[in-house]
């Protein structure tokens, strides 16, 4: 396009496309018919092929017109952001930082002690901290709907991101205290496919980790039961259906009151580093810039080993 567009065309043109008429659109948004229709006709001699078909009983997008309604939407949303930031500032504030992270990044480690720490020292900063998994994040980050996160997936981040060490954690077979495996002190994962498991859905980055480590020993997990979170999981190891995997900081704190078990998978992928990926620091808002350095101040690029055996505290596993 030669011209870019102005937010109002924008909204006129969305506004046209959601009531199917060029004429409603310009009555929900407080302006003439005709210079709706005008404004219309402008953007689509800019971008130089028809954006809406016209007929008798309203409007209906063009393939172009599809395709210019999704940019449209995406510029809005980044105007409403811009807005959202300026108010902050009028009233006295610093902004807002996108933040997504993984459920052992959140649940397993101390993310949640460095926000607090952050919001002390930063009262006008709002964090907007968001669970999800690893691919979800790094596509998010791409297309500018969030400025930080925090993955576990190995795979090289794509180009325009960089990613930083920020914790480390281990692997354990999870397990009920009077379970064949609980008195190891490790465990291989071989050994562990000898046994029934439960999935974790959530956990999208270890559940392919784990298939590929399957996969490489020629053999298929026996999933016994698929669970959308942690929380699930652990329940129902701690009642003996079956044997879980997961990341030690998201056992430790309940082991003891389930009667669980965390042993070490004696494997080399069994450490999985965790990674604070970003934009080039340069181009990040102030805000996103703080507490990308607050929490790289506070990273150890590494974990504690932690061996969890229900002999060294009663039955809980913990130790």
């Amino acid at each position: 396009m030669r011209t870019p567009p102005d937010w109002t065309t924008l909204r006129i043109f969305l506004t046209a496309l959601e009531l199917g008429s060029i004429a409603k659109a310009a009555e929900r948004c407080g302006i003439a018919n005709s210079a709706a229709a005008k404004r219309i006709q402008m953007l689509e001699a800019d971008s130089r092929v028809p954006l809406l078909d016209r007929h008798a009983r309203g409007v209906l997008p063009t393939a172009a017109g599809e395709v210019f309604a999704r940019h449209a939407c995406a510029l809005l949303d980044a105007e409403a952001r811009l807005a959202e930031e300026m108010d902050a500032f009028a009233a006295g504030g610093s902004g807002t930082v996108r933040l997504l992270a993984t459920a052992s990044a959140i649940g397993g480690h101390d993310l949640a002690e460095m926000l607090a720490a952050f919001a002390a020292a930063h009262p006008a900063i709002r964090i907007d901290l968001r669970e999800t998994t690893s691919l979800p994040v790094l596509q998010d980050l791409l297309e500018g709907r969030a400025d930080l996160g925090i993955v576990t997936t190995n795979l090289r981040v794509p180009a325009g991101l960089e990613a930083q060490p920020w914790r480390e954690d281990r692997l354990l077979a999870v397990v009920s205290a009077g379970h064949p495996l609980a008195r190891r002190r490790a465990v291989r994962f071989n050994q562990v496919l000898d046994h029934p498991l439960v999935e974790v859905l959530e956990a999208g980055a270890l559940s392919l980790l784990l298939a590929e480590a399957a996969q490489q020993l020629g053999r298929s997990p026996n999933i016994r039961h698929h669970v959308s979170s942690m929380d699930a999981a652990r329940r129902l190891v701690a009642a003996g259906h079956a044997v879980t995997i997961m990341p030690d900081g998201m056992i430790e704190p309940y082991a003891e009151a389930l009667r669980l078990a965390g042993v070490p998978l004696d494997d080399p992928w069994a450490t999985r580093r965790l990674r604070l990926v970003s934009r080039p620091a340069e181009t990040l808002p102030a805000p996103a810039r703080l507490l990308r350095d607050h929490l790289l101040r506070g990273s150890t690029g590494g974990g504690p080993d932690r061996l969890r055996r229900p002999s060294d505290r009663g039955s809980a596993g913990s130790r």
